[in-house]
């Protein structure tokens, strides 16, 4: 069946009175058209036959779909069209109501109900979790099944999507209802990477329309009468969808530059420490290397850590330098959140990243002004040591000479003594030996 075969089939209707009775349409028959008779039934898929389809200068014509080759395009009323399309969800291409006289290429207030009816059936299925049948055009007709996150916990629906004729034909605004679920089922098949965060906001959104149903038998009727309604929910929980992705994604960058900020501070602060302990290091490579048995080593070693200590002061001068242009940076960083006049939850953790970073940064500062103390006071007490350690090897030096200068006197007197005794003795053992010869 083409356009043309059935707008010729249309004419025989419209040009001819016709009557129907027990499902057989009788029409008077034109002689003028009888040659064109079987042509033009068999172009729209009736099974003729001569003796009985024509009779007695009439045409007799079954609406029984096993005279048809597939399904009758001639239904009795709206009401017998719209069973059949609640059957497949899916309006004949070719169709004509004996009721109006209405065909499929005449766009009435009826016509369109059906559209509606069918597009939301269509609709449904994408957004369910399961439905039944699977697949075809009348998938989703016999049962749909949802399971939607909520708040509250999980809600289950699960329904068959039929409403009766006379509910349907009630509703208004039926062409901008059609545009909008329209509109709505090609959101979810863009073929984006956001198709699956669409339909998720659009499940949610139908939860919250459908949540005030007592029944399942009243879920499908309360869809489809509240299509602007949905599509306006939809709208604005997908709003909040990209403002909350939006924060996210801010609140993000916001825990990336806190990371960021906090390893800088902390690998100065760990440069610093390293810096801090070369002083204490220096002293204990001096302590096990070299020995101060002099007073000029001690002058070297005070120069050595005097130099040392000039270095690591100046270089953590500059580690404080660095974490005053760290907080400055971070002011100036955080001050553009500031803007942001709606979104609280930003700003607010903006505020609470940058004082904590300004606190940590107050906390390095004071550190490192410690540290730099710490070096001198190091470098002090290592000087008094050194010190102190030349005096006392000179005092060791002094007392050593005074020692040596009383042990020559000493020897000197002894000296001078043996040689007193010598001088008396001599003369009396002289005088003793002429006595004895």
């Amino acid at each position: 069946m083409n356009k043309a075969s059935f707008q010729a089939f249309l004419n025989l209707l419209n040009d001819n009175d016709f009557s129907v009775q027990d499902r057989e349409l009788t029409l008077q028959l034109d002689p003028k058209i009888k040659p064109e008779i079987q042509t033009i039934l068999e172009a729209v898929g009736y099974e003729f036959d001569e003796a009985r389809t024509v009779r007695n200068e009439k045409i007799f014509l079954s609406l029984n779909a096993a005279n048809w080759a597939s399904r009758s395009p001639v239904y009795e009323s709206w009401e017998e069209l719209f069973s059949s399309v609640s059957n497949s969800s899916k309006l004949p291409e070719y169709f004509y109501v004996i009721e109006s006289k209405d065909s499929s290429f005449d766009k009435t207030k009826y016509q369109q109900s059906l559209v509606l009816f069918c597009t939301v059936r269509q609709l449904l299925p994408k957004l369910a979790d399961h439905c039944e049948p699977q697949q075809g055009t009348a998938k989703g007709s016999r049962k749909l099944l949802f399971i939607i996150e909520a708040d509250d916990g999980v809600a289950k629906y699960e329904f068959k999507p039929s409403i009766s004729w006379k509910d349907i034909v009630i509703i208004e605004d039926i062409e901008e209802q059609i545009a909008l679920v329209n509109k709505l089922s090609n959101l979810i098949q863009l073929g984006d990477s956001q198709d699956s965060e669409r339909k998720s906001v659009m499940r949610s959104a139908f939860h919250e329309l459908i949540s005030v149903c007592h029944s399942e038998t009243e879920i499908f009727k309360k869809f489809i009468y509240s299509i602007p309604h949905f599509h306006k929910r939809y709208v604005e929980h997908y709003e909040l969808f990209v403002k909350r992705f939006s924060i996210n994604k801010v609140l993000h960058e916001i825990n990336e530059q806190d990371l960021t900020y906090t390893s800088k501070i902390n690998e100065i602060i760990s440069s610093a420490q390293n810096k801090a302990l070369a002083i204490p290091g220096a002293l204990i490579v001096i302590g096990a290397v070299m020995k101060i048995n002099h007073v000029v080593d001690g002058i070297a070693v005070a120069i050595g850590m005097l130099v040392t200590t000039l270095i690591v002061y100046r270089s953590l001068g500059v580690h404080h330098a660095t974490f005053e242009h760290i907080k400055k940076q971070v002011d100036s960083e955080f001050k553009r959140y500031d803007i942001l006049n709606e979104d609280v939850e930003i700003r607010k953790q903006a505020k609470n990243t940058n004082d904590e970073l300004i606190v940590l940064l107050d906390k390095a500062k004071k550190n490192s002004s410690f540290m730099k103390k710490a070096v001198w006071s190091i470098c002090f007490m290592a000087l008094l040591y050194i010190i102190f350690v030349g005096y006392s090897l000179h005092q060791n030096d002094l007392n050593q000479v005074n020692l040596d200068q009383t042990k020559n006197k000493q020897i000197n007197h002894i000296q001078k003594r043996k040689e007193n005794i010598s001088k008396d003795i001599l003369p009396t053992l002289v005088k003793k030996d002429k006595l004895k010869k």
